[in-house]
């Protein structure tokens, strides 16, 4: 029951001939048992109730790609130890391992010795985060003694993580990459392969490869997880969608186009795919704006009114589950509430369980 109420709600939502009194079925997109709806309109508040998120077509090189488990790293180079000029007691520590820091920011404070406290900052042009602490507070330390570690994060590595696979082979040095963190999957990092270890590791079977990549922002950290794709053949950029973006039926596949308020769904032609994206041949154009989440929400929705239309009417269904326009008179807002009273009581009524067997139905297509 609470299935039947929930694809009512959704429908009201979505088409206005299911939002109540005052509306011909007649005018409906899913009126007589047509085809699920292609267009429809959705207000700002139907969108956030389904979470509708969405990413314009781009040409992107879809070619021969070879995905792999990556983490990131910094270069060796980028990392320094901060030490003081003087000795002294360390008064306290004004940063933590993991946390990002920049030229100028406070360090420490130190109470050096014969008098004076002295506060040690970040200088020069490093922003990074801190890797290491090697000292606490109130011990004393040296002239030059390393109190902490920090990377710079403007420039840093990925590492990425194979099995082996004669594929190594087609990987070399300056082969364009794709990143994709699991903390921002849509965010796109672009790197270039700075070296690979074709050594293949005894114990795990794997070998790395390491791709430099350029954040500027360093809003990347260190040790993050997510996937790496090496381009190795025809970088020809060619149109392309997130993948999650595209709905498969029958054999046919589809996305929904969304324009304002608007949204249309469009049947598409595929092409090669990679482990984020897939090319369209035909059905959309550059600029165009898909859904990429909230997609099947749509998809149920269009399904759903069909069904749910044709059987809302108080009327019987028929074995062949057809359904019939409807001109007899009946108000609709009573036809609404005695669907919902049926939705409650379901004990009186002669077809309850047909009617539960409708709702799986609709909810199962």
């Amino acid at each position: 029951m609470k299935k039947l109420l929930l694809t009512l709600s959704f429908l009201t939502l979505v088409n206005p001939a299911f939002a109540g009194p005052g509306h011909d079925h007649a005018e409906s997109a899913f009126a007589g048992g047509a085809v699920p709806a292609t267009h429809f309109d959705l207000n700002d508040q139907q969108m956030s109730n389904l979470d509708i998120q969405s990413a314009k077509t781009e040409f992107l090189p879809i070619t021969d790609t070879f995905e792999m488990l990556a983490f990131t790293e910094l270069l060796p180079e980028k990392q320094a130890s901060i030490s003081p000029r003087f000795g002294g007691k360390i008064l306290d520590i004004a940063v933590k391992v993991g946390q990002e820091v920049k030229k100028g920011q406070r360090l420490f404070s130190l109470e050096r010795v014969g008098g004076g406290t002295r506060n040690v900052v970040l200088s020069g042009t490093m922003v990074g985060f801190v890797l290491n602490l090697h000292a606490g507070v109130g011990e004393i330390v040296d002239a030059g003694c390393n109190i902490l570690e920090i990377g710079d994060a403007t420039q840093m590595l990925v590492h990425g993580v194979a099995y082996e696979t004669p594929d190594i082979t087609a990987i070399t040095v300056g082969q364009k990459t794709e990143i994709h963190l699991d903390i921002d999957p849509d965010r796109h990092i672009h790197g270039t392969i700075q070296r690979i270890n074709r050594v293949i590791d005894p114990e795990s079977r794997t070998f790395s490869v390491y791709a430099l990549i350029e954040t500027p922002e360093a809003d990347i950290q260190p040790g993050l997880q997510g996937t790496m794709e090496i381009f190795t053949g025809d970088d020809t950029p060619v149109l392309a969608v997130p993948k999650r973006s595209v709905l498969g039926e029958l054999g046919a596949h589809f996305v929904y186009v969304i324009k304002g308020q608007e949204v249309e769904k469009r049947d598409v032609t595929i092409g090669a795919k990679t482990g984020h994206h897939i090319e369209i041949k035909s059905g959309l154009f550059p600029n165009d704006r898909v859904v990429t989440n909230g997609n099947y929400q749509l998809q149920y929705i269009s399904i759903g009114g069909v069904q749910d239309h044709d059987h809302d009417h108080g009327e019987e269904p028929n074995d062949d589950h057809e359904g019939h326009a409807h001109d007899d008179g009946h108000d609709h807002e009573d036809e609404g509430e005695e669907d919902s009273h049926a939705g409650h009581d379901h004990e009186n009524e002669p077809h309850d369980d047909h009617k539960d067997n409708d709702a799986h139905s609709d909810h199962d297509h």
